[in-house]
């Protein structure tokens, strides 16, 4: 099951705003296999989702050979493997604090769209800090902007 928002058209539009912020195809390259990779490894700690083993070979490629040969990533990974440790870190804190108060709640919704900030550090390295700064809410509102603080509570246990 895909979110609501996740149609055909706002991939190919996530494509596009993605070659506009960055002007590099292997920037998109490596958003698309990181999102996936993410989402598949949600879906295996959540249990909200059936992951097939298709979906784990699937990562399991890109994860150890697809990402490492992207030229993109070959080139930043040193400044992008950081962002991804504390990345990872933020979902994990996410998922405990879902289980918190109210207020953890709401860390918890603010933490699990860490995402945006790789795609926002992909803008700076492609195109600099001014340009990233430009283009900073548009790209933050883009990504994280399809589900309200309400709707996100309506759906935790």
């Amino acid at each position: 099951m895909t979110p609501e928002f996740d149609t055909e058209a706002w991939r190919e539009l996530r494509d596009r705003k993605m070659m506009e912020w960055t002007g590099d195809i292997n920037v998109i390259w490596f958003i698309r296999q990181f999102g996936d990779v993410c989402e598949v490894f949600d879906d295996l700690i959540d249990k909200d989702k059936p992951v097939t083993d298709a979906d784990i070979a699937r990562v399991l490629f890109v994860v150890l050979t697809e990402l490492p040969l992207n030229p993109f990533f070959d080139k930043y990974k040193h400044q992008l493997i950081p962002i991804i440790v504390t990345g990872i870190n933020a979902w994990l804190d996410a998922n405990k604090l879902e289980k918190g108060s109210q207020n953890d709640r709401v860390f918890a919704y603010v933490l699990r769209d860490w995402y945006a900030e790789i795609m926002a550090y992909c803008v700076y390295l492609c195109r600099g800090r001014d340009y990233m700064q430009s283009v900073s809410m548009e790209v933050r509102g883009f990504f994280t902007h399809h589900e309200t603080l309400e709707q996100y509570r309506e759906m935790l246990p």
